[in-house]
This record gives structure tokens, C-alpha cells and sequence, in this order.
């Protein structure tokens, strides 16, 4: 029997051209812009200007909040806010890759309800916030339509995070422009970000048949043009940022799991980009389920392969194409850490617990550990066995 809740609020624009309608999108919802992105690249690509410019147009004033760093702490985010709530602003512009989005989101919530980001991050679920309208850069967070802000407390050397319906952002714009910009490194790393997210979606406790249209859609698409995209076609990244959309609908209706409770560790710690971490993690991950559960040999039917031994495989392949590291010792992680990385991951129970199958401490060593050895030795043990 059928039984589940889809819902996904926010308006999507999508098309070249489209970053021209922001100042539109944010009149509809405030007088008074934040404009919050990184430190350069929209500055340095002449984006900035333009929409300052858009925002102005439409009749609204305009503040810029270009301190964003990637892996945005919660710091920043204090920072960003301290901003806004001194011009009275009323709605926040979110402009760059998920960092940028994400503080914005954390920015609109912090002026809306006070106190300092740790008052407000999970389990507490934000039910207020500024309207957010949202402009990605990059073809892999798909913050633009979620419920989440993934921030960092430094202090601590933690990813957190703040959620709720509040967050989700009123208007999201993609406007594949944008992704021209982007060097293939980056393509590669948030390509399987989004990736990460399709596979985990379908692979949540919290699935549903609706979530499963958009997860599967997502990496059918994914597999298929990231490659390319890291290449330079605009046609693959304009695809690629489309699926990175349908992806950030899956996650935010099923959540994601292991792949990211377990890459957090690498990230907070090692300053491993948040893409590449999953990305390295990933197939020892679809292993692990699928090895346990018959839901990752379905999702590889979904996705046109035999079993998911072959799905995996070409996770593996598709690493490699775009220069993804071999293994997690390859980034410069010393395996003498993992023992911490085991303790570090009961912090993410959020994501572990999400999955279809909960690992125990041993399992998550496991995992750890042959993510050590790398996708090269996974393979040749699946094949053997």
C-alpha cells in the first residue's frame, strides 16, 4: 500500500538568460536586497555588477555580503546577518555554488529569528525565515530547492546543519550561463555531489515513489553527460545542472545517508572538496547496501544496468574519466585517523540513520577501510567474488 507526503514549495526558473530576472523574482518579495555570494567569482566574472544592477532596476536597494568562503562557518553566517538586520533588509539574494546558497539561507533565518546560528541548527527544524530567492553557479548542490543549510562550526570541526520548510528558497533561478565559468575540476567534483544525492535519495528510508522519479531521473542523466560537462560541452553542463536541480528535489524530500555522513569527516577535517569526498566514498558505499538490502540491484535495474555490480562499476569508470583520486588516502588522509573517522561519524547520525540499512561501528570501519584501499581494489574484489 502506498503511503508517503511530497511536498516542494518555490517557484524554478530555468534557462539561458534567466540570472536577468532576479531583480524581478526579488521584488515580489522585499524592498530591501542582500545580495550574498563568494569572495570572487561573482566579482571577478562581471556577475556581480549585473546583479546589483537587475536588483536595482526592479526598484529595490541593495546590500553586498561577499565574505562567503567554501564550507561557510557559522561565524559568516553571524557576520551576514549582523548585515541585513542593520540595513533592514527584507529579502536575500543567494548567488554562487552551495556555500554561498547556503549561508544565504542561514542568513535569511538568523534575521528572521535572532540569536546565533547554534540556537537554530538540528534537530530544531527553522519555521521562519526571509524569502530567499536562489541562483546557483555550479551543477552539483542543488541547495537552490532544499530545506537545508550545511554549515561549519570551526571551533568544533564539524559539519552542521540548519532544516526546515522556512529554507526552502521562494524563487530558484538556473540559468546554465553560469556554468561556463566553471573549471572542469569543479564540474567533476559537484557533478558527483549531485550524483551523491540521486543515489542516496533512492536508497533513504524516507523514498518514496515520487522522490525515486527524480533521484532516478537525476543520475540516468548524470551518468550519462558528467563526463562531457567536465569536458566542455555546454549542452552536458546545461543537462548537468538541470539533474543537480532534480537531485536537490530528491534529497530534500528523502534526505540524503552514509555517503554523506561519512564524507562530512574529510571536509571539516581535511578541507576535502564536499564532491570529491563523496565521490570517494560512493561506490564502497553502494557495496555496503547492496549488499545487505535488494534496493540497490532495483535502482540498478531503474538505471538500465544487469545488477548493481555493474552499476557500481560504472561509478567506478565514471571517476575515473573525470579524475576523481583513487582512494581516500590519496587526498592526503592518514589511515591512522580512522578510528576517529569511526567515532566522528555517530555525529552524523542524521544521515547514517537515513539510509535502508543503519551500519554498526564494525560496518562503518569497514567501509572506511575499503574506501582506504580505493575503488580499483573494490572492483577486483566484486569480481572475484
Amino acid at each position: 500500500m502506498l503511503s508517503f507526503t511530497f511536498e516542494q514549495s518555490g517557484r524554478i526558473v530555468f534557462g539561458r538568460g534567466s540570472l536577468g530576472e532576479v531583480g524581478r523574482a526579488a521584488v515580489s518579495h522585499g524592498t530591501r536586497a542582500l545580495l550574498v555570494t563568494g569572495r570572487s567569482f561573482a566579482a571577478s566574472s562581471g556577475f556581480l555588477s549585473k546583479l546589483v544592477a537587475s536588483i536595482r532596476e526592479a526598484g529595490l536597494e541593495v546590500h553586498v555580503f561577499s565574505e562567503v568562503e567554501p564550507n561557510p562557518s557559522l561565524r559568516t553566517v553571524e557576520r551576514g546577518a549582523r548585515l541585513a538586520a542593520s540595513k533592514g533588509v527584507d529579502v536575500v539574494v543567494g548567488f554562487g555554488g552551495g556555500s554561498a546558497l547556503d549561508a544565504a539561507k542561514a542568513i535569511a533565518a538568523l534575521v528572521k529569528l535572532g540569536g546565533s546560528p547554534s540556537d537554530h541548527l538540528y534537530p530544531k527544524s527553522v519555521e521562519a525565515a526571509l524569502p530567499v530567492i536562489a541562483a546557483p553557479t555550479t551543477t552539483g548542490t542543488g541547495s537552490e530547492v532544499t530545506r537545508y543549510s550545511v554549515l561549519t562550526d570551526a571551533d568544533a570541526g564539524r559539519k552542521v546543519v540548519m532544516q526546515g520548510p522556512a529554507l526552502v528558497p521562494k524563487v530558484a533561478i538556473l540559468d546554465p550561463d553560469v556554468t561556463d565559468y566553471m573549471p572542469g575540476r569543479l564540474v567533476a567534483g559537484t557533478g558527483f555531489d549531485a550524483l551523491s544525492h540521486a543515489l542516496e535519495a533512492f536508497l533513504s528510508r524516507r523514498a518514496s515513489p515520487l522522490s525515486d522519479l527524480f533521484a532516478v531521473e537525476a543520475a540516468r542523466l548524470i551518468l550519462g553527460n558528467l563526463a562531457k560537462a567536465v569536458r566542455g560541452s555546454r549542452e552536458a553542463r546545461e543537462v548537468m545542472l538541470y539533474a543537480s536541480m532534480l537531485a536537490g528535489v530528491a534529497i530534500n524530500q528523502a534526505g540524503s545517508t552514509l555517503v554523506h555522513g561519512l564524507g562530512y569527516y574529510l571536509t571539516a577535517r581535511h578541507e576535502v572538496h564536499h564532491g570529491v569526498a563523496n565521490a570517494l566514498l560512493l561506490p564502497h558505499v553502494l557495496a555496503f547496501y547492496a549488499q545487505r538490502t535488494d534496493r540497490v540491484d532495483r535502482l540498478a535495474e531503474r538505471l538500465g544496468f544487469r545488477d548493481w555490480v555493474e552499476l557500481v562499476a560504472r561509478v567506478c569508470e565514471l571517476a575515473d574519466e573525470v579524475g576523481i583520486p583513487e582512494s581516500v588516502a590519496s587526498v592526503g588522509v592518514p589511515e591512522s585517523e580512522i578510528d576517529e573517522m569511526v567515532r566522528e561519524a555517530a555525529f552524523y547520525r542524521r544521515n547514517i540513520e537515513n539510509g535502508v540499512v543503519v551500519p554498526s561501528e564494525e560496518e562503518i570501519r569497514a567501509v572506511y577501510a575499503s574506501a582506504f584501499r580505493g575503488r580499483r581494489e573494490l572492483l577486483r574484489s566484486l569480481r572475484r567474488s
